[in-house]
């Protein structure tokens, strides 16, 4: 399992690698399957995530959401 028990702050997150390319981490994430612990993904890992469980739920709207969030993660 990769990751860490306890949420990262908001420096801390900076000093983390993202967990799937890494990039310098902007966010993080936990779930489950990892035993829910706290990895570090960089913006365009974190887009491209919400991305995919947006249409796993198919949530209505979802291009509008997910552009809405590219603006955001981006400014």
């Amino acid at each position: 399992m990769t990751g860490r028990r306890k949420p990262y702050t908001e420096i801390g997150i900076r000093r983390v690698p993202c967990s799937r390319c890494g990039k310098p981490s902007t966010a993080q994430w936990k779930i489950c399957a990892n035993g829910n612990r706290y990895a570090g993904v960089c913006t365009d890992c974190d887009i491209e995530m919400n991305r995919l469980i947006l249409q796993f739920m198919r949530v209505p709207h979802r291009g509008k959401l997910l552009a809405k969030y590219r603006r955001e993660a981006a400014g």
